[in-house]
């Protein structure tokens, strides 16, 4: 099929050359097969070749030169009277239009569809295409003659009764001028026509090797030969056979060419032969036995076709393997039944200077043959064999080494007519073999030494192995080696005592699983920070199991600072630290709180402020803090003891406590002054609030184990940033305030007045 997508100026200029040439060539072959058409009767229709091939070929392109055509024929077909445009109109228009157009579309209709689904090329050596193409011509040829018969009919050119005679041969004409032309067209014109319209050159096919330059010539003479042979010497005597089938005698020069030269030349003599027979059946007037000859042109067409068809792709099978076997590196050999090369081909065949008749025997080599016993008994029993090394003498005195497989070939009777197969030279693996195997001693000598001091190192290594499993667990620490996904490679003993797990269980866990769950943020950030840091770095974390405080001394293993990088992972060295962590949390707590009354002492105090006062200025917010002096704490002291004021003081702390916010801080300042500090108090009004509670509950007596004891409380309130805007601005004004307190009479509430 011819592809027009995007054509260059010269492609269409040459298409439209074709193509009106194409429309003269239409009308010339319509023309003369209306000369043969005697009495209604047509034996072949040449055009219907022609359509076939225009749609076939070039699609919808092809439709309008049909169309083109078949109106210029219609035209001509219509006498030319003095009043043209009105015999125009009484010839009933539609039906004028009906019969240029409806054969052509009924060809369109086949063709189009199968010329879209089709993407290679209609190849005439392949039985499927010949089928389809049989198929197509069938099914284009019925349609067209359906199309035209029904036209006749209704016009009135036929009676109603003869329309099935007239579609029959209508049909059978179409068919055989369809199966007749359209291969020759398609093999021998539609190549060289395709590269014409690509490149405006007319290409001329390259022969096949059974062709010559004479096969054409070779072909006409012979058919014309058998025409004559078979018609014209029995008509010149005056015999006129009555016989037509006897023209099937044609067939056997049409075989021997299609055999003799291929699908080219059985094409061309099919019509040469179908020209001849319609040409004589013209000429002594056999028209009255046209469906006979009509069957015999059909078996002439097709079996030309298939026959043809058959031998080309035979040829190109044969040529395919010939071309194979000249160019193959190996060996394809050809034996008789007494061992005798009959054929031998390939490069090996030249290397070994094969030549026909030579016994097996001779071929052999000198040396070694290690399978010749097993070649000798597959010949013996007449079996296949497979891959069997033997020696071919070589040129000079090198043995030829190849690789053997051969088949036993036999007659209809089955008795062996002798051997076929192929070798592959296997020279320079086997030399290859023999390297090999002195480089395999030499290389098992080299293992042998290289196992015996990986001997000695393993031995060493085991030695240090067990000094080092021995340091590990009198060691008086827990060793933990993670892997890279920081789960648990290796954990000696006093390791699996400090996180609570055995060996075994340890083994392949997360680290994740021993360390307490509020801890694990903790510990997986500091892994992650320092995870690409050579140097030692130090966490402590509580362990999930035993409720142990445990200090960890960690190192990355093959970080960018290790020689070796092919460590990876972590070891951890762990520690017991919950005896110092706890002596650490007593000494901050004596540090920061009141041993009496278990408040925070002056240093927390002051940092809680500090906190406060930070807080309150980022928040845009304010706080206060009370200055609380206990009045009459002396005379408790003095009157009942340093024990009931001790008491005094605890309780006082605990009444102090129960009126003021968890976010407030109460603390001892020292002797019997107490402070608080309120965060995000802003009015003073809130702050009095709370102070007044204060004094009240400090107005109410107190049981102390020495008696009851009565006292109150002056406190003085200052506000931030109202009032101060630092911790030691803030103490002293609420100190003042406190001492104002005092001075007017106890048991009040002042706050600071700048």
């Amino acid at each position: 099929m011819y592809s027009f997508s995007h054509p260059s100026a010269g492609q269409r200029r040459r298409f439209l050359l074709v193509g009106g040439s194409y429309v003269v060539l239409w009308i010339a072959i319509w023309h003369t097969a209306g000369l043969l058409d005697q009495n209604s009767v047509s034996l072949w229709y040449l055009p219907a070749g022609l359509r076939f091939c225009c749609l076939l070929l070039f699609g919808w392109r092809g439709l309008l030169l049909e169309l083109l055509a078949n109106m210029a024929c219609g035209l001509l077909q219509i006498p030319i009277p003095t009043d043209l445009p009105a015999a125009f109109l009484s010839a009933q228009p539609h039906w004028l239009i009906y019969g240029w157009f409806a054969p052509v579309l009924a060809y369109a209709v086949v063709l189009l569809p199968w010329r879209r689904l089709k993407h290679d090329a209609l190849d005439f050596a392949r039985p499927a295409d010949v089928a389809l193409f049989i198929l197509a011509a069938l099914a284009a040829s019925t349609l067209a003659a359906s199309a035209g018969t029904f036209r006749l009919a209704h016009v009135g050119y036929i009676p109603q009764a003869q329309w099935p005679e007239v579609l029959a041969n209508w049909l059978i004409g179409d068919f055989i001028g369809i199966v007749v032309l359209a291969p020759l067209l398609m093999v021998r014109v539609w190549p060289g026509l395709q590269h014409y319209l690509q490149t405006g050159h007319w290409a001329h096919l390259r022969k096949s090797r059974n062709e010559n330059g004479d096969s054409d010539l070779h072909t006409a003479l012979i058919v014309v030969s058998a025409l004559l042979l078979v018609f014209g010497i029995p008509w010149s005597w005056g015999l006129n056979p009555h016989f037509p089938l006897i023209a099937l005698l044609l067939l056997l020069p049409l075989a021997g060419l299609a055999l003799r030269y291929g699908l080219r030349s059985a094409v061309l003599a099919a019509v040469l032969l179908d020209c001849g027979l319609v040409m004589l059946i013209a000429l002594y007037d056999q028209f009255d036995l046209a469906l006979q000859y009509q069957i015999v042109m059909l078996a002439i067409a097709l079996v030309g076709l298939w026959l043809g068809g058959a031998v080309d792709a035979r040829q190109r099978i044969t040529l395919r393997y010939r071309d194979f076997a000249s160019i193959s590196n190996d060996l394809l050999w050809e034996t008789d039944a007494a061992g005798c090369l009959l054929e031998a081909s390939g490069r090996l065949a030249q290397d070994a200077a094969l030549s026909p008749g030579q016994s097996w025997q001779e071929l052999l080599g000198a040396s070694s043959q290690p399978q010749l016993m097993a070649l000798e008994h597959a010949l013996s029993e007449q079996q296949p064999f497979h891959h069997l090394e033997v020696s071919l003498k070589g040129p000079g005195d090198t043995p030829l080494w190849v690789q053997i497989n051969g088949l036993p070939l036999r007659d209809e009777l089955g008795r062996l007519t002798g051997y076929r197969g192929t070798a592959v030279d296997i020279t320079r693996s086997r030399r290859a073999e023999a390297v090999l195997h002195n480089y395999n001693e030499e290389l098992l000598r080299e293992v042998a030494e290289r196992t015996r001091e990986l001997n000695q190192s393993n031995s060493e290594l085991a030695t240090k192995e067990l000094h080092l499993q021995v340091l590990l667990a009198a060691a008086p620490v827990g060793v933990l080696e993670l892997d890279d996904a920081q789960c648990c490679r290796f954990i000696n003993v006093n390791g699996c005592a400090m996180i609570g797990y055995a060996q075994e269980e340890a083994q392949g866990r997360p680290i994740f699983d021993f360390v307490h769950p509020d801890d694990r943020n903790y510990v997986e950030f500091v892994l992650k920070i320092n995870r690409q840091n050579d140097a030692v770095h130090w966490l402590e974390f509580r362990l999930a199991r035993t409720e142990l405080r445990c200090s960890a001394h960690c190192l990355n293993l093959g970080g960018s600072g290790k020689p070796d990088q092919s460590m990876s992972g972590m070891i951890m060295v762990l520690t017991n630290a919950t005896a110092r962590s706890r002596q650490d949390e007593r000494l901050w707590t004596l540090a920061h709180y009141d041993a009496l009354t278990d408040l925070p002492n002056r240093i927390l105090f002051w940092d809680r402020v500090e906190q406060a006062l930070r807080h309150a200025k980022r928040l845009d917010s304010g706080a206060a803090m009370l200055w609380i002096d206990l009045d009459g704490f002396k005379g408790v002291n003095d009157h009942l003891g340093h024990a009931a004021g001790d008491a005094l003081l605890q309780q006082v702390a605990q009444r102090l406590k129960g009126r003021i916010r968890d976010s407030d801080t109460l603390a001892r300042m020292g002797g019997d002054e107490f402070a608080v500090i309120m965060p995000g108090i802003t009015a003073s009004e809130s702050a009095s609030h709370v102070a007044t509670e204060l004094v009240n509950s400090l107005a109410e007596p107190f049981d102390l184990p020495q008696g009851t004891a009565h006292i109150s409380g002056s406190i003085g309130i200052a506000l931030y940033p109202q009032d101060a805007d630092s911790v030691e601005s803030l103490t002293q004004c609420a100190d003042m305030a406190m001492y104002t307190a005092k001075t007017s009479g106890k048991n009040q509430v002042q706050v600071w007045k700048g």
